[in-house]
């Protein structure tokens, strides 16, 4: 078959993408896996039979959100951090702030009891952590360990620091890295109820979480590299995982902020072969038979690399619409100005930690208040949207390869309307553009969001053909992690100013399309509604140490 686009013969990932962004009836057609009966997945994963140890109390306070990006650092020499060692203290709290518990919901209607600091369909979350050290994190000994988010636990998987094959199979090692943190994906966790759409929705959410854990490493004054592209075997053997079931998704290597020398890893040679394979015993509770998402695991297999990927790096123009966005901006609004409110004599501080804890999607029924978003407000939460992420698709560091669209309906100061997001930063306007139909459409499709109380909505696109032209099947997965990066940094940035930000996947891609004049090639990942939460009888207090 064709690609309708471009006429050359589609690849799996081509087709998948057709299928998820263009209807999302196709997910009631396979019909919906049985929830909140006895045969759930467990919400964090339990080992049994190996070594467990807790960690001490993460810190409460962690430092600015913003640390993470280059220009804030860069505006702020004197202050930046940077830390030289990983210790047990400083990996308590890149986990707990990255993927740990941060609220529980309680009352009559707590379907979903427990939330994390990461957005996650239906409070699934089919991401699950690993972390190994390069070395001894204090007391912790080196070793590859899975993170129990909800006892602030760790469970040891292998002995040792990290092996030369794992190395080589990420590209890792060559910067000084003090650890690897892996985002794997358990797919059983979303695709018991989801089928094959829990491909999408665990890929949204893997982007999201290694966003988070870029937040969070510089806070802590560590810089974090995203690898998309290794071998799948090598890291999947490395864990203990199936590569059926569950498979990494994510490697994020983190070093020392500030450039420092590399530094020889005392147990690098411990493996002197391949990897032993290893099989952890963990407890599972749901028995569907993994037929039922088939094309979810025909897609990932299709998406297998065994290499580090091609050395030629990709050119992030060829991701991105035109500048004008099909037309001509009408109006340029710098955002480079912009600051968050956090009080008075606390406005250029926005804590990370509080920030996290505050983040959340504006409960079950999200109806946000009637109140005008001051223009400084939703400035500083979108000014660092579009800064520079570490990877390996460049040898320095680029744009996400993601474009951003933010409909204006309730800010003081900014006239309602589109605006285009660009990388200066600046909101730039898009006249003739009207958004009325696709806030109608929104309201229609999920009303458990009334998106036409919200103050802004932001959509996030990404270049299809260009993902599937540089990273063949990979690319669904690269792209949406690229766009889930930017959803977390705008989610948190809007809890550090009393926002609430609903992910939202119900809505008519070509509408949005129209909306943000783009073709079949450019197709939109994410949908933010950005809104103030109104008091209701729901109650989720924080879960504070």
């Amino acid at each position: 078959m064709a690609d309708p686009v471009t006429g050359i013969p589609e690849s799996l990932g081509l087709r998948f993408w057709w299928r998820t962004f263009e209807g999302v009836q196709q997910l009631f057609a396979e019909g919906h896996g049985e929830e909140g009966g006895p045969d759930d997945p467990l919400p964090a994963k339990v080992f049994r039979g190996l070594p467990r140890r807790v960690l001490s109390e993460p810190a409460r306070h962690i430092g600015d959100a913003r640390w993470s990006f280059a220009g804030f650092r860069q505006a702020r020499p004197e202050d930046a951090p940077s830390r030289e060692v990983l210790d047990e203290p400083a990996l308590s709290a890149l986990l707990h702030h990255s993927y740990g518990l941060g609220r529980m919901e309680s009352g009559p209607y707590a379907t979903w009891p427990y939330h994390r600091v990461v957005a996650s369909a239906r409070c699934f979350y089919p991401v699950e952590l690993y972390v190994w050290p390069a070395g001894a994190a204090g007391s912790l000994p080196a070793g590859c360990y899975h993170y129990d988010p909800a006892h602030h636990a760790l469970t040891r998987l292998r002995a040792g620091g990290v092996p030369a094959e794992l190395r080589a199979a990420t590209g890792t090692g060559r910067d000084g890295t003090l650890g690897l943190v892996v985002a794997a994906v358990c797919f059983r966790k979303a695709a018991f109820r989801y089928r094959d759409y829990a491909y999408r929705l665990c890929a949204q959410e893997a982007g999201m979480t290694v966003g988070n854990v870029l937040l969070v490493g510089g806070a802590l004054g560590l810089r974090g590299r995203v690898h998309h592209r290794f071998d799948d075997a090598v890291v999947n053997r490395a864990l203990g995982l199936d590569g059926d079931e569950e498979t990494a998704f994510a490697v994020i290597g983190l070093s020392p902020w500030r450039a420092t020398e590399p530094q020889p890893d005392p147990a690098h040679e411990e493996f002197g072969g391949p990897l032993p394979v290893i099989r952890p015993r963990c407890v599972v509770t749901n028995a569907v038979d993994p037929a039922a998402w088939s094309g979810l695991a025909a897609l990932d297999r299709a998406s297998r690399m065994t290499g580090t990927g091609p050395p030629t790096p990709v050119d992030p123009d060829a991701f991105h619409l035109p500048a004008d966005g099909g037309g001509e901006a009408a109006s340029r609004i710098p955002l480079a100005q912009g600051k968050l409110a956090q009080g008075k004599g606390a406005r250029d501080r926005v804590e990370l930690a509080q920030a996290l804890r505050a983040r959340d999607s504006g409960g079950r029924m999200f109806l946000p208040d009637s109140a005008e978003l001051p223009a400084h407000e939703l400035a500083g939460l979108l000014r660092h949207a579009l800064e520079p992420v570490p990877s390996d698709h460049t040898e320095p560091v680029c744009r996400p390869l993601v474009d951003c669209h933010v409909l204006v309906l309730n800010v003081a100061g900014i006239a309602s309307g589109l605006y285009r997001l660009d990388a200066a930063p600046a909101l730039l306007g898009l006249p003739g553009r009207d958004g009325r139909g696709v806030v109608s459409m929104l309201c229609d499709r999920t009303p458990s969001v009334n998106s036409a109380k919200a103050n802004a909505i932001v959509f996030l696109s990404v270049n299809r053909l260009a993902g599937d032209r540089w990273f063949g099947d990979r690319g669904y997965r690269i792209l949406h992690h690229e766009a889930g990066i930017v959803a977390q940094r705008i989610s948190v940035l809007a809890a550090a100013a009393g926002l609430s930000a609903r992910i939202t996947n119900g809505y008519d891609d070509g509408a949005v399309r129209a909306l943000i004049g783009a073709g079949a090639a450019h197709v939109p990942v994410f949908t933010l509604v950005l809104g103030r939460r109104r008091a209701t009888a729901q109650y989720e207090p924080p879960l504070t140490w």
